[in-house]
């Protein structure tokens, strides 16, 4: 009855006088500004009702300096609504049959999208129609056409492009740009090109006019833009042997009129018979400024050929979820000291593979992380190693509490470790916790391994001195319910819980043996177990506490304590959320917002975890990255997985492969 339910908005990159059915559309807009969007909605909702549509309707508008024209209105589905449906992921062809039929549909506003960006472009058979001008007008000259898909338009514009059969240019560029105000609007994108090192060819006009712009442009003898003149076969000839041994990756020639009309030329211009010798030889060819410009802009963005991205490229039956970049405040890396058990490349190799695109690296190695020395060496080995982003902790000991503070800001946090440990930086006089309470400042983190009757001990002396902490792998039915409380009371402490707490009990001693079964604090009872899960709202970070050792040594007579976790803590998370027990949020919050306000760790631009929510698989005796060999979660049936993790726009790692080298 003339009521818009929902609408999408393309706009053409070509100006107007390109068919539409050749133009390169775009959608959701991105150059539209809000005024024209919104006397865009005004228009389509007065025509709606005027014409009192039921069903589909598409319209073509034109607009310059806010004032626009409806230049065409067609009460029928066009070939955009199944590209705008599958670029903004929902189904107007079947949201109008539901209008058609009578059905109750609720409005629903798309216009924004979902995250991507589609562009359409035309294909062409030039090369089959002999004679024919490729230049563009208002008669449809396309034989089909192709839609990409990207996190920008660049991204999407080069995919389509590439789809055609175009290829993005390796060295050598012809330009030939008929009108004046053609080449001053190209400018910018001309400089771009020779920033980007490309060899620059042009016509004696276009050379001189950008070699006097302070562009370096090769001129070419033999190309005019002059019309109506005879040129020598030798002239010819030598034209088409640059493009026949494609000397030229591109060409991009603009004439000084526009000839779209005319299909067969008449006559012979200079252009035109470049055009014709660039289709047949098949240089790639671009004959619109707007393309053009987009072009330049695209290379200069992309710098490469765009790689596939699931998100945007791929439909899958699986339910995918995009994460933010995951964090993991407790990993011991053994790097320095023991790189038999893991290092930074082995170590961060196996986050990558776990969704973790931020590690927090433990202060006992060997040596300790304890002093400006320590801290630099495991700083450098880690920039040399590591393959995604890191911060270090400092660790306490009984003489250190005056020299290390001014470190503070280079590093994780403190560490405490106030609890029977595998290490030497164990504090047990209380009076060296005082003094380490008066010493680290109270802005940056302070971390405890706190276990029992510790724990409120700790929580004491943190009120007394007035600082938060944060208490690290919280395991007990005490524990939590004793940090609950210092909660309520609104003192500053936050928490942490791992994944062989929340998923294994004491009972899990019995299949894996008394040595691998070995971990501070240790496995508990299930009444521990089920306190923590009753508790999950208190609980600010879900972290591994990575703690790799070889199976040999696991299986010793004296077996170290800990367990290997990266590589499993999200799929046993996400299974978590299969069933009901957590929600993504919960994820989101435990291991990206929570870490990053706790640890005042910076944003991580442009990465993001893929994982596939329906992936069923059985976690196997070893995982593949760490040097550990083994995880005491083997033969647990899992569901969702990690699929891919991109880490400062690069895919770091896909489907099993890590792809960034150590140092990245």
């Amino acid at each position: 009855d003339g009521v818009i339910l929902c609408m999408a908005v393309s706009e053409h990159v070509e100006n107007a006088g390109v068919h539409s059915g050749d133009a390169t559309l775009v959608t959701p807009p991105q150059d539209i500004n809000p005024k024209t969007l919104a006397k865009i909605k005004t228009i389509c909702r007065a025509i709606a009702s005027s014409l009192e549509v039921t069903g589909p309707f598409n319209m073509q508008l034109i607009a310059k300096d806010n004032v626009l024209k409806v230049i065409e209105c067609n009460v029928r589905v066009s070939r955009s609504f199944p590209f705008v449906s599958k670029t903004l992921d929902h189904d107007f062809v079947a949201m109008a049959t539901r209008v058609i039929v009578g059905e109750k549909v609720e409005p629903v506003d798309v216009l924004a999208g979902c995250g991507k960006v589609g562009v359409k472009v035309a294909v062409f058979s030039f090369s089959r129609l002999a004679g024919a001008d490729v230049m563009l007008g208002v008669e449809m000259a396309s034989t089909g056409e192709v839609a990409c898909f990207g996190d920008n338009r660049y991204e999407a514009y080069l995919k389509a492009m590439m789809s055609t059969g175009f290829q993005i240019p390796k060295k050598a560029i012809l330009l030939s740009i008929g009108s004046f105000k053609h080449k001053m609007e190209l400018l910018p994108s001309i400089r771009a090109l020779h920033k980007m090192g490309y060899k620059l060819y042009g016509s004696m006009g276009t050379a001189d006019f950008y070699n006097e712009h302070g562009v370096q442009v090769e001129s070419s003898h033999w190309t005019f833009e002059n019309i109506g003149e005879n040129t020598t076969s030798g002239e010819l000839n030598n034209l088409t042997d640059f493009l026949a041994r494609r000397d030229f990756d591109l060409v991009i020639n603009l004439p000084m009129r526009n000839g779209g009309a005319r299909r067969v030329s008449s006559f012979m211009t200079y252009g035109y018979r470049t055009r014709r010798l660039a289709v047949e030889f098949s240089v790639p060819l671009v004959t619109d400024v707007k393309c053009a410009k987009l072009l330049v802009e695209a290379m200069l963005s992309i710098n490469k050929e765009p790689r596939m991205k699931t998100h945007t490229d791929c439909l899958s039956s699986h339910r995918m979820v995009k994460l933010p970049g995951l964090i993991d405040v407790h990993v011991h890396v053994r790097e320095p000291g023991a790189t038999h058990k893991e290092d930074f490349s082995t170590g961060t190799a196996a986050a990558l593979a776990g969704g973790i695109t931020l590690i927090c690296a433990m202060p006992n190695t060997a040596p300790a992380i304890t002093d400006q020395a320590t801290f630099s060496l495991a700083k450098d080995l880690a920039a040399a190693k590591a393959r995604c982003d890191y911060a270090i902790f400092l660790g306490a000991t009984s003489d250190n509490h005056n020299t290390i503070p001014e470190l503070a800001p280079q590093a994780a946090g403190l560490k405490m470790y106030l609890n029977e440990t595998f290490n030497a930086l164990r504090l047990r006089d209380l009076t060296d916790w005082a003094k380490h309470f008066d010493n680290w400042p109270t802005k940056y983190p302070l971390c405890v391994h706190a276990e029992g009757q510790t724990t409120a001990a700790v929580l004491l002396l943190a009120t007394l001195h007035s600082r938060p902490i944060h208490v690290c792998h919280v395991a007990r039915k005490e524990e939590i319910q004793i940090i609950r409380a210092a909660k309520e009371k609104g003192l500053p402490v936050t928490c942490e819980v791992c994944p062989h707490h929340l998923f294994l009990t004491n009972k899990a001693v019995e299949k894996l043996g008394e040595a691998k079964s070995q971990v501070r604090p240790i496995l508990c009872s299930e009444e521990d177990q089920q306190a923590l899960w009753d508790n999950l709202d208190i609980i600010d970070c879900f972290a591994t506490d990575h703690a790799p050792h070889t199976l040999e040594e696991k299986t010793s007579e004296r077996p170290p304590p800990g367990f290997p976790g990266l590589e499993t803590m999200l799929p046993l998370l996400l299974t978590a959320v299969n069933e009901g027990k957590l929600t993504i949020e919960d994820l989101v919050n435990k291991l990206h917002r929570n870490p990053r306000r706790i640890f005042q760790l910076p944003e991580q631009e442009h990465t993001y975890v893929e994982v596939d929510m329906d992936a069923e698989w059985t976690i196997p005796d070893a995982m593949p990255f760490s040097k550990s060999q083994w995880t005491p979660f083997a033969g647990m049936k899992v569901k969702g997985n990690v699929h891919r993790v991109v880490l400062r726009k690069e895919v770091a790692y896909v489907e099993g492969q890590v792809l960034v080298p150590p140092g990245y």
